[in-house]
């Protein structure tokens, strides 16, 4: 244990000889300064002692708690924690495993009486050490501005630091892996960063064939619904029809005429919903097809880390115990594109009650953490293996 807390310490004082690190508490503290420095009163917004007319943004709009709390949630937690600070991080650490495994450093490392397994995972934890005080810092002084200017004491804005915390693991357990691999800092950086596109891109198209699936699946149950209207109507119909000929035995014209209207509708029914089966059919088949796209995409996702959804879930978290009022959601444009098709009211239940049952927080942050675990175990025998 004493090395260990050994080499916590000497990566602490290697984090306060990075610049970086001290950049990123700078800009931590410039985001926060800004974040303090607005306002609202009752004729908008208020930057230091100037005052914009904003009715949106004055105190009889929104309360002054609920502007800094959007705030928080549009800057802190959408813009800063979840891109700007991650990136930064990520460019800071990218020289941790590349700089532990060059020689001489891991000759002084091994030459400690401690494991390799510990010794690799206490160096991925000193990368996340790195993360954790920017995100700890920012929250807590973001949790003091909203308290002494908003007037509202938000324990809950806490939870942040271990989520984002996680959100971050993902993406440095991908980079402290390719840095041992390669003891390239460069190679690290490329690869997180094509990873995290990689991520982006399989978990928008999760959402889009979700979103495609749900407009199908509303679209064919409302069009068999129909289909079995007309199948009644014309049942009646042909009811009509069978009782109409036989009156129409006793050769009354009027009657036989009134047949033949019968006979004609009949048949024009009969046509209607011929095609009305072609076009139920054709959107059956692009149900399942969309059903298996999703499937694939679903799969896909459920391999890899969440780091999108890890952030809206925090988002979830804090609107919900933390009152914040966060932003639109990104996808509110899908929802009005598919809403259009089937009725956005439709759409959105359908679509929230599929996210429920197959994004839930476990499925999202049990699944990340299974894929980091994946990817240290393969880091952690790779290092044992290795011979240096």
């Amino acid at each position: 244990m004493r090395q260990t807390m050994a080499i916590f310490v000497d990566a602490y004082r290697e984090l306060n000889h990075r610049r970086l690190f001290w950049i990123t508490l700078m800009l931590s503290g410039i985001v926060v300064a800004a974040f303090a420095a607005m306002g609202n009163d009752k004729e908008g917004l208020t930057i230091f002692h100037w005052s914009i007319p904003f009715p949106f943004l004055s105190s009889n709009f929104i309360p002054t708690a609920d502007f800094y709390k959007f705030i928080f949630a549009e800057l802190g937690v959408g813009f800063w924690l979840g891109w700007i600070a991650t990136i930064i991080a990520l460019i800071s650490t990218a020289s941790i495993f590349p700089d532990f495994v060059d020689k001489g450093s891991i000759d002084l490392m091994l030459s400690k009486p401690i494991g390799r397994v510990r010794l690799f995972l206490t160096k991925f934890l000193t990368g996340l050490m790195f993360a954790g005080l920017q995100v700890t810092v920012f929250t807590l002084a973001s949790f003091l501005v909203i308290g002494l200017r908003g007037g509202d004491w938000e324990p809950w804005l806490f939870i942040a630091i271990p989520l984002v915390l996680v959100f971050y693991s993902y993406l440095f357990s991908m980079q402290a892996v390719v840095g041992l691999l390669t003891g390239s800092v460069i190679a690290s950086i490329i690869s997180v960063f094509l990873f995290w596109f990689l991520i982006f891109l399989v978990q928008t198209g999760d959402g889009a064939t979700l979103a495609w699936r749900v407009t199908n699946e509303i679209t064919s149950e409302r069009m068999e619904l129909r289909f079995e209207e007309q199948k009644g109507r014309i049942a009646d119909l042909t009811d009509i029809v069978v009782a109409t000929s036989i009156v129409a035995e006793r050769g009354d014209e009027s009657v036989i005429a009134e047949l033949a209207e019968f006979e004609a509708e009949l048949v024009m029914k009969e046509n209607r919903l011929e095609t009305s089966r072609m076009e139920l059919e054709e959107e059956m088949e692009r149900m399942v097809l969309s059903q298996s796209i999703n499937d694939w995409f679903h799969l896909a996702n459920t391999f890899l880390p969440k780091t999108s959804e890890t952030i809206s879930l925090l988002e979830r978290l804090l609107t919900k115990h933390a009152g914040l009022v966060t932003p639109e959601p990104q996808d509110d444009d899908m929802a009005e594109r598919f809403g259009e098709m089937v009725g956005r009211q439709d759409f959105e239940e359908r679509y929230n009650a599929e996210l429920d049952e197959s994004h839930g927080p476990i499925w999202i942050i049990g699944t990340s953490l299974g894929f980091e675990a994946v990817i240290l175990a393969f880091g952690v025998w790779r290092f044992r293996r290795r011979d240096f």
